[in-house]
């Protein structure tokens, strides 16, 4: 079977940056199957060890499908019951061990990389991940040896945007465990001290009115901000069934579910975003390609092709705001003088650097990310 998956894998060779001295290699799957961001770890440091297959972080799928004219038919399964987690807009993490055969190493992944990409230009989510979790890497070695399997994290705040905004500067949150099966352990089941998503309710009936009562919830405390949202970004159910299966749905307000599904009038512009700023967590410099394949995904070719401008737009966006996120830090940087101290002084110096109308933006930069 292992053999099979590396037909379809992307070979891959590249220095662990959480064990310096491992240059790991094997396969990665980027195809949007059961085994996407999975890992197939063959050699470290140019010897061939035990082949490790580290399933990655699966996609969450709403719990319906729509006919043409938009009626939804759910496809709940029966079960002992539902529990429902808060959902969070952040960077996946992908905690998992692997051996050398002597040897157990901890390290993180993103979900189309072997693991957290140093060199990102979108704040470095390795220094995020590390300014945060850092001091919970050995509760989570532990964790990950007890229970047997990857654990799923969600890496969240202003310091990494998403179409969601959240006032605290960075964050990180259990979301729930993965097995080498790919069987999932849902956050009850996981013992633990760790941050988690917060659980928002546990149904035994009624899933169809439960999950459309929640939409209007979520619906209800959501407020718009320019291109953004303020609020929840929706939730996580995790149905426990009879035979002792955990199946995951995600239920997101109409708002936010809309604004991802975009497929009646085109690709639209908060889906290419997020696009943009998620390919950051995997290449350094954004390109139309590796857009394109992401987009895949989820819309047709000929979908893509008609949002082709609009695609190359919302890149440029991107890119205009990571140059100038850097140039504001360089400029605050040379200051040297902390905002929290001499905030009038500061921002009095960078007003001859910066536009007027863009010193509210030249501010929350500097706070979220110095």
């Amino acid at each position: 079977m292992i053999s099979e998956f590396k037909k379809n894998y992307s070979p891959f060779r590249t220095v662990d940056p959480f064990n310096p001295k491992n240059e790991v290699e094997g396969f990665i799957c980027r195809e949007s199957t059961e085994y996407y961001g999975a890992l197939l770890i063959t050699k470290i440091n140019s010897r061939e060890v035990p082949e490790q297959l580290i399933m990655g972080t699966p996609k969450i799928h709403y719990p319906f499908t729509s006919n043409f004219s938009g009626e939804r038919k759910y496809h709940f399964l029966s079960a002992k019951n539902i529990e429902i987690y808060e959902k969070l807009d952040g960077t996946n993490i992908l905690a998992f061990i692997y051996t050398d055969g002597e040897n157990r190493f901890l390290s993180f992944k993103t979900r189309l990389m072997p693991f957290v990409n140093p060199k990102s230009t979108k704040g470095s989510f390795f220094q995020m991940w590390n300014e945060v979790a850092l001091d919970y890497f050995d509760d989570i070695r532990k964790m990950i040896n007890k229970m047997e399997c990857s654990l799923s994290f969600e890496l969240y705040g202003a310091k990494n945007p998403h179409l969601v905004l959240y006032d605290i500067p960075i964050a990180f949150a259990l979301l729930f465990g993965v097995k080498s099966t790919g069987r999932i352990l849902s956050p009850s089941q996981l013992s633990h001290s760790l941050p988690q998503t917060k659980l928002m309710k546990v149904i035994d009936s009624d899933y169809v009115q439960n999950y459309r009562s929640i939409q209007i919830e979520l619906n209800d405390n959501l407020k718009q901000k320019e291109d953004n949202y303020i609020g929840v970004e929706g939730t996580v159910w995790y149905l426990h069934t009879h035979d002792g299966k955990c199946i995951q749905y995600k239920c997101k307000p109409d708002i936010i579910e809309a604004i991802h599904m975009a497929a009646s009038k085109g690709l639209n512009k908060n889906v290419i975003l997020a696009t943009c700023w998620n390919a950051l967590e995997n290449i350094d410099v954004l390109a139309y390609d590796f857009i394109e394949k992401l987009l895949l995904e989820e819309f047709k070719q000929d979908e893509i092709y008609r949002s082709q401008q609009r695609i190359e737009n919302c890149i440029n966006i991107v890119n205009d705001e990571i140059k100038f996120r850097g140039e504001v830090l360089e400029e605050y940087k040379k200051l040297e003088t902390d905002i929290a101290v001499k905030k009038v002084e500061v921002m009095r110096a960078l007003s001859n650097k910066f536009p007027r109308e863009r010193m509210g933006k030249v501010y929350k930069i500097i706070i979220d990310f110095s």
